[in-house]
């Protein structure tokens, strides 16, 4: 059965035409994190010949060892000449955050080629809205995604400014480095080495949010395209009233379904609905197979992330300006990691209103043919939709998943007091 679903483009565009009707690119709302990728050299252009490519990757590649590498291998050696705890729980949770960085950027780097073909599909035909009424969830996917790339930006490059400025005021660099730059420290070196600093952050973090954000927009838009297929399956076998007006020679509804020709309608309108859903379904899955890896390396290094952040803001943060800077960061914590959960959550739910539509149609008046593709296809849309990241372990993108990941994190903050008291 599930071989019957699976048509090749060439028969979909074969056997049907799409509707001529303008259509709008999803990539705009993308476009400033296609933006920030090319500040890294990490976004090439479109039949870039070899010799440019490798240029522009090779730019990249330095771009990379100065200020991320560098700046994480004097954090590593900042962590092994530590003597206190306070110290130590400083240097780690940034160092996490550097680790996983670069465990993202270099997975980016390296399957660049198909990202860029992921998104290139959402401008083919299928995906272009077919009504006024199916370009609402496209355009309400994008400002749910704007608003948290805003909230993301804000907690995060604001973070840093204001760590730059309280650097400048108290003449302390944003992070722990070796080797140690202080007070005493020339003012010259001390300048450079914060200028430094506050680049490879602001940038990294620019990165790190680019990165999030594309994920969760490429998950915002598959629930958009799924609610676009619920518009079109309850519109299935439903003749619009508008063209019954226009028709002067019909005269009751029933009529319509007395002509063979209105039955292959239907029966090809729901053969678009079911090419469209398995497009969208497989489109989840390339996304969900290619960033599942870095996505589970992002939750589960957020449970320990949040874990040392939170023991911090409890045990080792003393004064005002330490208690916002720990609490501003675990609010970008807290950001990154619901972004995967909510939009996955999303798509969870919306695969059950896709099975529900299916009974909205008008089964009474369909042959033969169209009742048994309709069944089919209900069986199929039965077992819904699981967003998941597969990689060795399987974590399911719920808001279920979000809460685990705090009560975890919570847990693991009273082992590490226990052992620490």
């Amino acid at each position: 059965m599930a071989k019957f679903f699976f048509w090749t483009k060439a028969k979909v565009e074969k056997f049907f035409v799409a509707p001529k009707v303008k259509q709008k690119s999803v990539l705009p709302s993308l476009r400033m994190i296609f933006f920030i990728f090319g500040i890294f050299y990490a976004w090439p252009e479109e039949n870039m010949d070899k010799a440019n490519l490798r240029w522009y990757r090779f730019k990249g590649v330095l771009f990379r060892m100065f200020f991320i590498y560098l700046s994480t291998a004097t954090q590593v050696a900042y962590i092994f000449t530590v003597t206190t705890r306070e110290e130590l729980f400083e240097g780690l949770f940034i160092l996490l955050t550097q680790l996983v960085l670069i465990l993202k950027m270099e997975f980016f780097y390296k399957n660049v080629f198909y990202i860029q073909k992921l998104v290139r599909r959402l401008d083919g035909e299928l995906y272009q809205p077919r009504s006024a009424e199916e370009d609402f969830p496209l355009e309400w996917a994008r400002k749910k995604t704007t608003i948290f790339w805003i909230l993301y930006l804000i907690f995060s490059d604001g973070l840093v400014t204001k760590w730059l400025i309280i650097s400048c005021i108290y003449t302390t660099v944003l992070v722990p480095a070796w080797p140690v730059v202080d007070h005493t420290t020339p003012y010259a070196v001390f300048l450079l080495v914060l200028v430094y600093q506050y680049v490879g952050i602001f940038l990294n973090a620019s990165f790190n949010i680019s990165w999030d954000s594309l994920v969760a927009a490429l998950l915002a838009l598959t629930t958009a395209h799924l609610n676009r297929l619920q518009i079109q399956l309850m519109k299935v076998g439903h003749k619009d009233v508008k063209d019954q007006k226009e028709d002067q020679r019909i005269t009751m509804v029933a009529t319509i379904y007395d002509n063979n020709d209105s039955r292959n309608e239907v029966y090809k309108e729901l053969l678009r609905c079911i090419v469209f859903h398995q497009e969208v379904t497989g489109f989840l899955r390339d996304v969900l197979k290619l960033f599942s890896g870095p996505m589970l390396a992002q939750l589960y290094c957020s449970v320990f992330i949040l874990c040392i952040t939170e023991f911090r803001l409890i045990t080792d943060v003393n004064t005002t300006t330490e208690t916002i800077r720990a609490l501003t960061y675990l609010i970008c914590l807290i950001i990154q990691v619901v972004q995967y959960c909510y939009f996955g959550n999303e798509i969870n739910y919306m695969s059950q209103t896709i099975h529900q539509a299916t009974a909205f149609m008008n089964y009474p008046a369909m042959n033969i043919k169209t009742r048994k593709l309709l069944i089919a296809f209900q069986q199929l849309t039965a077992k819904g939709i699981h967003c998941c990241a597969k990689k060795i372990f399987t974590i399911e993108l719920s808001m279920a998943t979000f809460v685990t990941i705090i009560k975890t994190s919570y847990s693991y903050l009273a082992v590490l007091r226990s052992m620490t008291d």
